[in-house]
């Protein structure tokens, strides 16, 4: 009986702890901006609040953070000199508001984040975290609603502010796209992509012409091809068991990879796409369990999602690769035979391919044989900056939030005793680092760099990651390194019951990049400066 009523009772504590009800003001703040809720003594910025789970993940909803953001404005718990904490309610509420399309009412709030946060709007910390995310949301909403030289004015602001994170460098570098002329411009993509692999390819995706690829096929480099890692089936559980994004996810690098490797053939470079395809085939190839490993649902699922990939991206990409490298080389039977029994829409790539069919063909001895006929070209439609609202909200950094790196990284200006005269000179390795630096060298004679932080910063994390590299390059006497492949992570401290996730609180971010030294940046369209990256982040990183 006993045993009976102790179940019933951790059975109605359980039924009690996951029943949904509205929590308070602490619950409001940290729905809204994430925080803890203001006190009476500080400047509101209270750390990290514990979100629950419509929070993270894909499951953010814009109208539940309105909602709590409006509770929290309204529960007079923030003190007319709290500003700085005003100005973060106002921003996240702001970013909600743009991402469910109301435009006017975003507007509104980030103008007002600016006014609440005027008084630090000299401070170079505070403009290259909350003005530099400000200068960006603004940019977004202006650009919807036609104002897009004001909008470019803003990105290209945030560009020179911040240019080594990844949020900024990726929502101003499509800003920048979609009003060129020439979207595809491999300028415009060029220092995005030196510091995000990922991002490679995208200026492949917006070419319009032959000109276009030509472009693409100049600025490929070495083939790299980055899949995501294995998600867990609990991440999907939180997603409502929606694989849709991690569709996405896989299929993304695997277009770009293959629509470089045509650029390639199309250019007549026919070795380096087929090097590209190859990289390609063996990205996705399906991953096998560590030997001694157990049944590894999550490697099945990763499984699942690079076979979609490989149907539905890199087959049909690989049969207009082969016509095209086919063509090219003459062989205009085989040509055919590649794309026999397919069907393709009117495209950059097939609109080349078919021409440079048709000119070899006009040339050619004895009957050619037709290729099947393509469907209608589809739309193009803009990109969807809004959604991307959410990766803008940097947490403002001061002098004092540094402290944690410094610590992990040693004076080495210091340790040069009558050595460089200016930044980037000299700065030798030997100098002992802590824990929050991590170094390997691989195998094939790359370099894996990691850094742990806890922060609120991601950007900060990545800065202090690139600029270990950039040491690393320096100390081996190299001039340069390329960034062949990098993750970035957040790291939070999880609440779960029954195995399910209820709510968890952001401890830190983490980065790992790995590199490659280089003597010149000849041969590598995406090869970095070592020296470049010392000037520009040495003298906000290295200590006194």
């Amino acid at each position: 009986m006993k045993k009976s009523l102790a179940g019933l009772g951790l059975a109605s504590l359980a039924l009690a702890i996951v029943a949904p009800a509205h929590a308070g003001t602490s619950a409001d703040f940290a729905g809204c901006d994430g925080l803890k809720k203001p006190k009476r003594s500080d400047d509101g910025m209270r750390g990290e609040a514990s979100i629950s789970s419509w929070r993270f993940g894909n499951m953010s909803n814009p109208q539940k953070t309105i909602d709590s953001c409006n509770r929290a404005l309204e529960s007079g718990k923030l003190r007319p000199e709290q500003t700085l904490r005003r100005a973060h309610v106002m921003r996240a509420r702001g970013a909600a508001k743009l991402e469910l399309g109301d435009s006017e009412g975003a507007l509104a709030d980030f103008l007002a984040a600016e006014k609440a946060g005027a008084e630090y709007a000299g401070d170079f910390f505070y403009q290259r975290s909350m003005g530099v995310s400000l200068d960006l949301l603004k940019a977004i909403v202006l650009n919807d609603t036609g104002r897009r030289e004001e909008a470019l004015v803003l990105a290209d602001k945030a560009l020179a502010t911040r240019p080594y994170a990844l949020a900024v460098q990726r929502v101003a570098t499509m800003l920048r796209a979609g009003n060129d002329e020439t979207p595809a411009d491999s300028e415009i993509w060029l220092k995005l992509g030196q510091i995000d692999p990922a991002t490679r390819g995208l200026a492949g995706n917006l070419a319009q012409n032959a000109e276009d690829l030509a472009s693409l096929a100049t600025s490929a480099g070495e083939p790299s091809v980055t899949m995501p890692t294995a998600p867990s089936m609990q991440s999907i559980m939180q997603n409502g068991g929606n694989v849709t994004a991690l569709i996405g996810e896989y299929s993304a690098p695997v277009a770009m990879a293959m629509k470089t490797a045509y650029a390639l053939a199309a250019n007549g470079e026919t070795e380096a796409a087929r090097g590209w395809v190859e990289a390609t085939r063996a990205a996705i190839a399906p991953a096998t369990p560590a030997e001694g490993e157990k049944k590894n649902n999550n490697i099945g699922l990763q499984n699942m999602l690079t076979d979609l990939a490989k149907s539905s991206v890199f087959q049909p990409m690989e049969a207009l690769v082969d016509a095209r490298i086919a063509v090219s080389e003459g062989r205009l039977a085989d040509a055919a035979a590649a794309l026999d029994g397919k069907q393709f829409r009117s495209a950059v790539v097939t609109d080349e391919l078919y021409a440079a069919y048709a000119a070899a063909a006009s040339s050619a001895e004895g009957e050619v044989p037709a290729l099947p006929e393509l469907g209608e070209k589809m739309e193009r439609k803009a990109p969807k900056l809004a959604q991307l609202a959410d990766s803008l909200l940097m947490r403002p950094e001061s002098e004092r939030k540094l402290i944690d790196y410094k610590k992990s990284r040693p004076n080495i200006l210091g340790a040069l005793i009558g050595g460089a005269a200016t930044m980037g000179i000299g700065l030798l390795g030997g100098i002992p680092r802590t824990s929050g630096f991590e170094e390997t060298e691989n195998e094939d004679g790359s370099i894996k760099v990691e850094y742990t932080g806890n922060t609120t910063s991601g950007a900060v994390v990545q800065e202090m990651t690139l600029l270990r590299a950039a040491e690393i390059a320096q100390a081996a006497g190299k001039s340069h390194f390329h960034i062949s492949g990098r993750k970035d992570f957040q790291r939070y401290l999880t609440m779960t019951q029954y195995g399910v996730e209820q709510s968890r609180t952001l401890t830190g971010y983490k980065t790992d990049m790995t590199i490659r030294l280089l003597d010149s940046p000849e041969d590598q369209p995406h090869a970095i400066d070592a020296v470049e990256i010392i000037d520009a982040l040495g003298p906000i990183y290295y200590g006194d």
